[in-house]
């Protein structure tokens, strides 16, 4: 049985959806569920165009965006599952692999943007970098499939 469950966060559909998979998987199994938002460095390097003078002012605004993110997905998980919540500061890869060996969950859910091919060499995958690297197994919810 899972004591602890880890879920990275972004505020998309595709995260909001493995935070639903993971509250139900924790109401079933009494297990705890630590919500994580990464605020990627390399995202506000982008948003501040390279000028640094900007870059404080654009690190501040995502991570108060990570923080209502986080807010939001603690708001979804009702009782009585507990939700804890992180947000941290790096590549996202190495962030959730950083917070998992701190956490010490028994797992990661996660969704993904379902990318592939092109879309997934230009953006990367985070999911797939969990995957490879986490210290606990990985279960990833693909996006809802439409007719």
């Amino acid at each position: 049985m899972p004591n602890r469950i880890l879920v990275p966060v972004d505020g998309s559909e595709f995260s909001n959806r493995a935070l639903d998979f993971a509250a139900t998987l924790a109401t079933e199994t009494n297990a705890e569920i630590v919500i994580l938002n990464v605020v990627d460095l390399a995202r506000v390097a982008v948003l501040s165009g390279g000028e640094a003078q900007l870059i404080p002012g654009c690190l501040e605004e995502v991570r108060a965006e990570g923080q209502r993110v986080v807010e939001d997905a603690c708001a979804r998980v009702r009782a009585p599952v507990h939700a804890s919540a992180r947000v941290v500061t790096g590549s996202p890869v190495d962030a959730i692999e950083e917070v998992a060996a701190d956490s010490k969950p028994s797992f990661i859910v996660m969704g993904t943007h379902g990318r592939s091919g092109l879309g997934r060499a230009l953006m990367g995958s985070v999911a797939e970098g969990v995957v490879r690297r986490a210290p606990v197994p990985v279960m990833i919810v693909p996006p809802e499939r439409r007719p």
